[in-house]
């Protein structure tokens, strides 16, 4: 037989489980600041909260035996034990008993307990906890008084166990007062009573009785009273008759013995008294301050999750791809700059910083293999995206490839390169725009860099009308002449919003990379940008993004990985070297 094969195993738990750990790395504020803030405010109620205070009774309570009294017809009623022990749970927080101990202590005169809701408040103070498979019942107060907790709990027993003695003695009363006043002759209340109804002599007694009183019936249907058998069934129906009234009189004056003697106790006792609590029942501090942590995390993860689901920033390769529909480029991290933007690239050691370059401009000649990307543009979406920084070290990274490279300062309202590659600011393409005669001037305004192979044509003077100048024919002329003097053009450009500046660039540039920056930029503002650019014939290489922070799962492992790919090619080269 053969055997079945194993099913294929995917990883989608395991990026899902990436994905969460993603968001909340890189929401990891929200959820501390958030975490922080419940549990500072929970702190703050805790420790301000005035205490509350609980004291405890224990009662038992012993279910009555039917048997041992006797009350008169229909005064017994057998009730289940849950329905019994129910009744009294009731009974210990009826509004009567509750209003008797209100009264008593006076508890109107209580801060917890006054005003025109002061007796609602003592309802809701008390409680009543039955312990399971016993008989046993707690009693509870709950007050900011220690004392006049302890107090309450103590009071409400003691009355509960008074009322139920004197529901008892009442009942016994009564059933006393019948007794002495029906006699105990036959047919009186006596009769009816439960201990003369169960009484087995009586009961034989009368059975023997009623068979007699049937025979005389048959008789005196066919003789005289004076008849000799008749005359003897009477006789014996008398001395039944007597027996059995002597019999009920015993039954009955052992019950009014006990009874006035009320041998009867209470079933309802108090087994430990209410003390004064030492410590409050509220707060419990330790366990607000745990469960105000939890909250605050729990409010924090779903505050990072519903950011993450209303958020449309650009951050990751998927974002770029499935919610623009555009290539991937790479990813650049967030850098400190130094002394020049592109110091990595030129430094000795290797970097994440100048990998990161290397990488972007690796996928730039992907993108580009049909020789479009020999000039390209750099622009972004708004200001502030890092689009000349991203050209400066393109541009660099281009030229350590051996090649000759000219950076184009393209934005006219904001020039930036100059600063950058510390060049002087006066003369440039400004100049050039607005007064050239020919394209061989352009040989003296671009200047030498730093970088190997690299020149830079800076903008300038800034001029009051930048749309203008990129309007005329000298546009077309100064791209033309740096296409056919260096192997690569860099043009960096205005951003795309609020101003079209770039698109006249495109009239002559038909490639674009885009800067997004990380986590800031929108992803609908950028697909509107590079529809504009594809509206002007310029073909968009892709999209790298900017700045990106180690705070997410993603963007950390990059980082991790890349650090111990050199750090083995380190170790690996190492003793090479040195032979």
């Amino acid at each position: 037989m053969t055997p079945m094969p194993a099913p294929e195993t995917t990883d989608a738990d395991e990026l899902d489980l990436s994905h969460y750990l993603d968001v909340l790395l890189r929401r990891r504020w929200i959820v501390a600041s958030a975490a922080l803030i419940v549990f500072v405010s929970t702190a703050l109620v805790t420790f301000t909260m005035r205490p509350v205070y609980q004291a405890g009774a224990m009662l038992i309570i012993e279910k009555e035996r039917s048997g041992e009294t006797a009350a008169p017809a229909g005064s017994f009623i057998v009730n289940s034990d849950d329905d019994y022990y129910q009744t009294q749970y009731k009974l210990l927080q009826s509004e009567t008993l509750l209003r008797r101990v209100y009264t008593e202590l006076n508890l109107a005169q209580t801060e917890d307990f006054k005003g025109p809701h002061g007796f609602e408040n003592f309802q809701k103070a008390i409680s009543i906890s039955p312990v399971l498979r016993s008989r046993l019942v707690y009693v509870r107060a709950q007050s900011h008084d220690a004392a006049l907790a302890a107090a309450a709990a103590n009071r409400l027993s003691a009355d509960f166990v008074d009322e139920n003695l004197e529901n008892q003695l009442f009942i016994s009363k009564e059933v006393l007062h019948a007794l002495q006043s029906d006699g105990a002759g036959s047919g009186s209340a006596a009769d009816s009573l439960p201990a003369v109804v169960d009484n087995k002599l009586i009961q034989t007694l009368k059975g023997e009785y009623a068979d007699l009183q049937a025979k005389h019936a048959e008789l005196s249907q066919r003789y005289t009273a004076r008849y000799p058998m008749i005359v003897q069934i009477t006789s014996q129906m008398n001395a039944l008759r007597d027996q059995i009234q002597t019999e009920t009189a015993r039954v009955v004056s052992s019950m009014k013995t006990e009874l006035s003697g009320q041998l009867k106790g209470n079933n309802v006792r108090v087994i430990d008294p209410a003390d004064v609590p030492q410590k409050p029942v509220r707060p419990r501090k330790l366990l607000n301050l745990a469960l105000g942590l939890l909250g605050g995390l729990g409010l924090g993860t779903a505050l990072a999750f519903l950011i993450e689901t209303i958020d449309q920033s650009v951050r990751t390769q998927a974002d770029v791809e499935e919610r623009l529909g555009l290539p991937f480029l790479g990813i650049l991290p967030q850098t400190v700059i130094g002394e020049t933007p592109y110091a990595p690239l030129l430094a000795r050691e290797s970097s994440l910083t100048a990998e990161a370059f290397r990488n972007l401009r690796t996928m730039v000649d992907f993108a580009g293999v049909d020789g479009a990307a020999k000039s390209l543009l750099v622009t972004s979406t708004m200001q502030g995206e890092g689009k000349s920084y991203a050209a400066a070290n393109l541009a660099v990274a281009l030229s350590q490839l051996g090649e000759s490279v000219l950076l184009i300062d393209g934005d006219l309202r904001r020039p930036s390169l100059h600063r950058a590659f510390r060049l002087p600011p006066e003369h440039g393409l400004s100049q050039f725009l607005a007064g050239g005669k020919d394209a061989a001037e352009l040989a003296s305004l671009v200047l030498e860099t730093d970088a190997p192979g690299l020149k830079v044509l800076p903008c300038g003077p800034r001029p009051p009308n930048p749309s203008e100048l990129l309007n005329t024919p000298r546009l077309l002329a100064l791209l033309a002449w740096a296409k056919a003097s260096f192997d690569r053009v860099v043009v960096d450009c205005t951003p795309m919003f609020p101003i079209n500046d770039t698109l006249l660039w495109g009239r002559h540039v038909k490639s674009a990379v885009f800067v997004a920056r990380y986590g800031r930029t929108r992803a609908p503002l950028i697909a509107d940008a590079a529809r504009k650019l594809a509206g002007g014939g310029v073909k968009v290489l892709g999209v790298v993004v900017n700045a990106a922070t180690p705070g997410g799962l993603s963007y950390a492992s990059y980082g991790y990985h890349y650090q111990q790919y050199y750090h083995a090619y380190a170790q690996d080269s190492g003793p090479a070297q040195a032979a």
